[in-house]
């Protein structure tokens, strides 16, 4: 999954974020309930593999120790270039280097903290990322990563499903290979002390727009399938407008692991 087409700039993942932070029922943003979960004291390194647009650190610049040394990576120079731009008001000590997390070249011992936000379903070796970071951890330092369960979004999949099959379309998402459902046995191969913390939230959406621009986000994602092909645009508005009465609920099903070396 992990592509140019996707992720050469920042406007396909916007679209996904929208989603989540227009609509979201808990009023705390995620990336602050995540930052809660952050080691606490002075002069930590800390380290973000697959950094995005900055948002996490967008989110809690005002709860940013000053001396902290925070290098944001990316697989993505556009995503990079982005986050620059995001962050660049932020009096925060950021350093940006474009990464690979299949191949991660740090030290070993060299971070107090490490974050991995939605991004180890990307990586087809997982083993070895996740072996390479517990490496770069220094000593009793804390590797989070947060990540979506089967469940996210089930209420929405499902009218995008029964669309398509009128459409004699038979898609379906199919199950991330790193998700709170099978990530903790995966982390365990190498973190003694991993938990699952879940995350509590739904989304109530009452426009037709933003669910039509998340699944357009999706396009050419994986083996050029265009999940939702342009031409169907319109009948999958009519469609949601019939089957959505003025607001819809939908799961959220996410939350995050939290390892210590």
């Amino acid at each position: 999954m992990l592509n140019d087409n996707q992720y050469s700039s920042s406007s396909k993942y916007e679209a996904r974020i929208y989603l989540h932070k227009t609509f979201s029922m808990n009023k705390q943003p995620k990336n602050a309930w995540i930052f809660e979960h952050f080691p606490k004291g002075e002069n930590l390194k800390v380290l973000e593999l697959g950094c995005g647009t900055g948002l996490f650190w967008l989110t809690n610049r005002n709860s940013i120790p000053k001396t902290w040394e925070i290098t944001l990576t990316d697989y993505s120079r556009g995503m990079l270039e982005t986050t620059k731009k995001t962050l660049s008001r932020i009096q925060c000590n950021f350093n940006y280097d474009v990464v690979n997390a299949e191949n991660i070249k740090y030290t070993k011992n060299s971070f107090d903290a490490i974050l991995a936000n939605n991004m180890l379903y990307h990586i087809e070796n997982r083993q070895k990322a996740i072996s390479d970071i517990y490496d770069i951890l220094k000593p009793n330092g804390i590797f989070i990563a947060s990540i979506m369960g089967i469940d996210d979004l089930k209420e929405m999949h499902e009218l995008l499903y029964k669309f398509l099959e009128t459409k004699g379309n038979l898609f379906k998402f199919s199950e991330l290979k790193f998700s709170l459902n099978n990530g903790l046995e995966q982390l365990k191969k190498v973190f003694n002390n991993a938990v699952l913390i879940n995350h509590e939230n739904a989304l109530k959406i009452n426009e037709i727009e933003p669910i039509i621009n998340y699944y357009l986000s999706f396009n050419e994602i994986q083996n050029n399938t265009k999940i939702l092909p342009e031409e169907y645009i319109d009948e999958f508005k009519e469609y949601l407008k019939k089957e959505i009465d003025k607001e819809m609920m939908v799961t959220k099903n996410d939350g995050i692991f939290v390892c210590t070396k």
